[in-house]
């Protein structure tokens, strides 16, 4: 992910936001003379979706875009037309969507989105509502089977943005083989997790303890965000006012830098992408990571720790009720997509049926929306994963509260990001850091309320 630390680029991003939205919710009136009607139902699992056209997604490269490339030829048989997949960063694809709403009509047909934007999706306008065609349709779109928590990210307020197409918890992930080898078992606490760090952590042999999301902005943000969580604060307060400075707040600041000591030296350079690549190396003894990319160790020719892996929950300072940090990428249909409307749903609801969702888990794609594909036991067979994300749904310890989809969530987490990453840098004491990250914080939620 790139840095935004730089104040100009902030304020720039404020405004920019800003034209969107009197563009968008100018331009909504107009889309909704091409909205599909409530009666378009998708495609059957035997139909040509298609029917010889081509639809063009914007999205982001996460394993259900790798999925969806590899995919390609046999999904363009089976719909009967042309996929065209542009696949871009994840600050890219938010990038692309907001200025593709500036348009009269849209250049794509469907839009991945990360659904803590759902809140300033929403509240521009830049996604088309499809409860009215979810609702003309239930038997083929079958809402009830995509996991709950997933389905209802989804949403913003009482309109339905999108519809999931991968679902992934930040697990951690850890070396099976060894622990068992050395009779240990997998840590459920913080402390837990820093006791078997530090029995690993072997920098002058090149083994590190455990890596993380260490990099300013937006990883780091999100990381500090599910540390938060670990020991029981939310961001934000039952009126959705900052709640960061706090004995919750300092103590996840403090378990960071535990972590700082039992980690490679560049973790502070460290996103979403290296996690995986250091585990399957073989040169960490954990790492904290979405469950979607197991693939990645499992299944990669580079891997050196294929079938060594284990999976479980996020841990939990000791004393709090566990909980683990859920993220869900889903697909929606731009506000301003025009006369292609009609194509745009029958896609949409056939890219995420169980049908479709089961080809692209041949082709790789590990985060499953729907609970009858986490339970399928040629699945399960390949994706140890699907259990664990099964077993932690129906215990209700998946949750997303620690990463708010409001619309100001994009700058709150680089904020928590910047602030706590001097923190990591010797600038800041935890203390200090989270008394900022809270004015600041108080400064952003005050500039959204008054308009400002």
């Amino acid at each position: 992910m790139d840095d935004h630390t730089r104040a100009p680029r902030r304020l720039l991003m404020f405004l920019s936001t800003a034209v969107v939205a009197i563009v968008v919710l100018t331009g909504l009136v107009l889309s909704t003379r091409s909205t599909p009607k409530a009666s378009s139902a998708p495609a059957g699992p035997g139909d040509p979706v298609l029917r010889g056209e081509t639809v063009r997604l914007l999205i982001v490269g996460d394993p259900f875009a790798s999925a969806l490339e590899e995919a390609s030829t046999e999904l363009e048989q089976l719909a009967g037309g042309k996929l065209e997949l542009e696949v871009v960063g994840y600050d890219d694809v938010r990038r692309l969507t907001l200025r593709n709403a500036q348009d009269k009509v849209s250049a794509y047909d469907l839009v991945s989105f990360d659904v803590v934007w759902a809140g300033e999706y929403g509240e521009l306008g830049v996604l088309l509502p499809l409860e009215a065609l979810i609702a003309g349709s239930r038997t083929l779109v079958e809402p009830e089977d995509f996991l709950d928590i997933a389905y209802a990210q989804s949403r913003y307020h009482e309109h339905q943005l999108g519809l999931p197409i991968q679902p992934h918890p930040e697990l951690l992930w850890y070396r099976e083989d060894l622990l068992a080898e050395d009779g240990l078992r997998p840590p459920r606490t913080t402390e837990e997790l820093l006791q078997v760090a530090r029995h690993y952590h072997k920098p002058e042999a090149g083994q590190y303890g455990i890596v993380w999301n260490g990099q300013r902005g937006q990883a780091f943000g999100q990381q500090m965000a599910h540390f938060y969580a670990a020991f029981g604060q939310p961001l934000l307060d039952g009126s959705g006012r900052p709640t960061l400075d706090t004995p919750q707040g300092v103590a996840a600041a403090r378990f960071a830098l535990e972590l700082l000591k039992v980690s490679p030296p560049d973790v502070v350079n460290t996103a979403w992408d290296q996690r995986p690549r250091r585990i399957a190396q073989g040169a960490v003894a954990m790492t904290y990571e979405w469950g979607a990319r197991a693939f990645l160790v499992e299944e990669s020719a580079a891997s050196t720790v294929a079938g060594k892996i284990g999976y479980v929950a996020a841990p939990h300072a000791p004393g709090v009720d566990p909980v683990t940090p859920i993220g869900t990428w889903s697909l929606g249909i731009p506000a301003n997509i025009g006369p292609r409307g009609e194509l745009a749903w029958r896609m949409l609801s056939w890219l995420t049926s169980r049908q479709v969702l089961k080809v692209l888990a041949r082709y790789g794609n590990g985060g499953m929306p729907r609970k009858s594909l986490l339970r399928d036991p040629q699945l399960v067979r390949r994706y140890p994963v699907f259990s664990v994300v099964d077993q932690l749904s129906q215990a209700g310890q998946l949750q997303d509260w620690m990463r708010p989809a409001v619309p100001q969530w994009p700058r709150l987490a680089e904020l928590l990001g910047t602030t706590y990453h001097d923190m990591l840098l010797g600038r800041l004491t935890p203390e200090q850091a989270a008394a900022q990250a809270q004015q600041q914080a108080e400064a952003l939620f005050t500039l959204r309320a008054t308009g400002h």
